[in-house]
């Protein structure tokens, strides 16, 4: 996706990392997770981005498919790591969860951790989603839409959050959800999986080595961010940067608190085993 949590694999195309590592790589953007992961059911991408709840969901229903390399995990506390935030208008009357009882929330996919998140914030909050009209739409028309009246609030992630101008913020709604999870990673389905195990090593090694650079390289990485996501320079280059995993596989214990969400505010009922949605984790 054209988003920051995503940027990995763009700064290893620029920096040749990928070519370096023997991979022949074809990047394809698209706009959420849900699209990504239909693609790769497909079999139309190889290995694709997203976070977890698509996975888990595709999981339930029989869609062989995992985990294979964390992106970026949420961190809680004063200076949370990678939030994703609700926002709404500078001059909205809307204070509080409650007051979105009613109204029209935008959010990146409909079946993506940003709604649910968005849901379990609002809940826990004191607000009524069952009330709540949520509408999909790309972060980057959300400052628009909020603008122009025709959404109340918006779930926003960077690099759109740092761009916005004339909104505040309502809420981290990941603090809904635990004060460390996943956000997002890279999956791939198990035939492919078990074909590929020296590209699979491969480009975990290269996800790694991205992460490293880009954690290292934030003025550097800021200009390919801006290539890729249609972001200013001027806005890449101030935003708040995350800060990529750089270990490789993805362990259970940052992926359960996502099942857990979904049994309560999505239609898992029957969560798949967190061995089957992970990968081994190695430093």
């Amino acid at each position: 996706m054209p988003i920051a949590t995503a940027a990995e694999v763009y700064y290893a195309e620029d920096q040749g990392f990928f070519k370096a590592a023997g991979l022949d790589v074809k990047l394809t953007i698209l706009n959420n997770g849900a699209a990504i992961l239909a693609a790769a059911a497909a079999g139309s991408v190889d290995i694709g981005f997203g976070s977890p709840a698509p996975v888990i969901a595709a999981r339930q229903r029989g869609i062989p498919v995992r985990f294979i390399a964390p992106a970026v995990y949420y961190q809680g506390g004063p200076n949370p790591q990678a939030p994703t935030v609700l926002v709404v208008a500078k001059d909205s009357p809307i204070r509080t969860a409650s007051d979105l009882n009613g109204k029209t929330v935008a959010v990146g996919g409909l079946n993506d951790l940003g709604y649910y998140s968005t849901v379990a914030w609002i809940d826990k909050n004191g607000g009524n989603p069952a009330t709540i009209q949520f509408v999909e739409m790309p972060y980057s028309a959300m400052g628009a839409a909020l603008q122009a009246g025709r959404v109340s609030a918006g779930c926003s992630i960077e690099p759109y959050l740092s761009a916005l101008t004339g909104t505040r913020d309502l809420g981290i709604v990941n603090d809904a959800v635990s004060n460390r999870y996943m956000l997002a990673g890279w999956f791939a389905m198990d035939p492919w999986i078990g074909r590929n195990p020296e590209a699979l090593k491969r480009f975990g090694a290269v996800l790694q080595r991205s992460a490293r650079w880009a954690n290292t390289h934030q003025r550097e990485s800021a200009a390919i961010l801006a290539h890729y996501t249609g972001t200013s320079p001027e806005a890449a280059a101030t935003m708040a940067r995350v800060s990529y995993e750089t270990s490789t596989g993805v362990s259970p214990q940052v992926v359960q608190p996502v099942i857990d969400l979904l049994q309560k505010y999505g239609k898992l009922t029957s969560p798949p085993a967190t061995s089957d949605l992970t990968t081994p984790s190695k430093p």
